[in-house]
């Protein structure tokens, strides 16, 4: 199920956030989730924590300062999750406060809705918040070296299908007559791989269009759950595409912010490629 917001200010005032919002984000959704329940969405019960959420889309144009992010406005962002107890953990939420927090800016929620998505296969799809997918080494001298993959290898359709299944494993969702899932880039290039920066970590995420072929309960899974890795942090958010708006960038979207440009250089080696396990 994936719930669209929309959220304007609290004051006139413009809204600042970090260039790299995922985790004052997070906390967001956190602390609506906390409420019901309570410790144990930090806890080790993995069903509880199947949610993803999207970037930031203000519909007023931004701009980028000393690496923040500035606007005014409004501004959408998505939620999804395949469990219906969480969404009506975060629609009640929606129902009871006024205000809401991100990092020091409250906002006031303008309007939600739950979109209804066909399922189809084959299937093409747009990423609202970059997917991810890493595998993590140990080298010789026992530092862990963390190694993305490129939508065109091999190894990313491979682990974004057995995450899937995973998923639909701890979820009790049966795909044992198809357990056939696919995902293909389109049109993806250099241009659409992101870095973003998180809990003191670079996470390189790729963004775009791509086409997702397979069960029909897998895919749906995958627009409420996310795809790769790291999806209740911000990553793999996706939601169905219009085929004829491949290669084109979804409207005053904050993608192009994300890049080399606003990557921390000086954690970039020590934090990734030394020894920190992503």
């Amino acid at each position: 199920m994936i719930l669209k917001m929309v959220f304007e200010p609290a004051t006139d005032e413009l809204v600042d956030l970090p260039v790299h919002y995922n985790r004052p984000l997070q906390g967001m959704f956190y602390n609506l989730l906390s409420q019901y329940f309570g410790s144990s969405i930090n806890s080790d019960e993995r069903e509880k924590k199947i949610f993803t959420f999207s970037r930031i889309y203000p519909y007023e144009s931004f701009r980028v300062d000393n690496k923040r992010l500035k606007f005014k406005g409004s501004f959408m962002v998505y939620f999804a999750s395949p469990i219906e107890e969480l969404m009506d953990c975060v629609s009640k939420a929606f129902s009871e406060k006024e205000l809401f927090r991100i990092e020091n800016n409250l906002f006031r929620l303008k309007s939600h809705v739950i979109l209804k998505t066909e399922v189809n296969s084959p299937i093409m799809v747009k990423t609202v918040s970059p997917i991810t997918v890493y595998s993590t080494i140990t080298l010789p001298n026992k530092n862990k070296y963390t190694h993305y993959f490129s939508p065109y290898s091999d190894n990313f359709r491979n682990l974004i299908s057995e995450n899937i299944k995973r998923k639909a494993s701890v979820l009790g969702i049966d795909f044992s007559e198809d357990n056939t899932f696919d995902i293909s880039p389109y049109g993806v290039t250099e241009k659409n791989e992101k870095l973003l920066f998180y809990k003191g970590i670079i996470i390189k995420g790729w963004t775009g269009y791509f086409v997702l072929s397979g069960n029909k309960n897998l895919i749906r899974l995958a627009f409420d759950s996310g795809l790769g890795a790291k999806n209740s942090q911000g990553f793999g958010m996706i939601i169905p595409a219009d085929h004829n708006q491949a290669y084109e960038a979804i409207d005053k979207s904050d993608d192009s912010i994300l890049t080399d440009d606003y990557k921390p250089h000086d954690v970039y080696e020590k934090e990734v490629f030394s020894n920190t396990v992503i």
